[in-house]
């Protein structure tokens, strides 16, 4: 049972150490900001290049709030998408171009492939963070929209 226990806190500290080793400081920073990461599990690495728009709902229709490319890291560079003042509670649109970037890395994709993830969500709370992770194939998709 004891070596149960040791495991256990060995697990939790190992865990919490990779959660260190991957975070950026801007995402180690609290407070009202969005932040986006796409890992691209096809290439088995993070998208790099990638054309993100970022959309707000101005009415009945969106407008594009800002146009972005990801690093190597898979993340736009410069930190958080917005932060303080200019995350807003409302309606917005994350729209990945994955159909663009996949023809750009030289995926085996179909002719006419051109695919976007549009991923809707609301930020209820702008005084919290919020971080937008996105795993993509060719095939299939994943996203969600994080707290913290």
């Amino acid at each position: 049972m004891e070596h149960a226990l040791d495991r256990r806190h060995f697990l939790v500290a190992g865990a919490s150490l990779a959660a260190a080793a991957i975070a950026t400081p801007a995402e180690a920073a609290t407070g009202g900001q969005m932040t986006i990461h796409v890992l691209d599990v096809y290439s088995g690495s993070p998208a790099n290049g990638m054309r993100v728009d970022l959309l707000v709902q101005d009415g009945a229709a969106f407008k594009t709030l800002k146009a972005m490319t990801t690093g190597p890291d898979g993340r736009p560079p410069g930190g958080p998408v917005l932060k303080d003042d200019t995350l807003k509670a409302g309606r917005y649109q994350a729209a990945l171009h994955i159909g663009e970037y996949y023809r750009k890395i030289g995926a085996a994709v179909p002719a006419g492939y051109d695919t976007r993830l549009i991923l809707e969500f609301v930020v209820y709370d702008a005084a919290q963070p919020h971080h937008l992770p996105f795993q993509i194939t060719p095939w299939t998709l994943s996203s969600s929209v994080l707290p913290g």
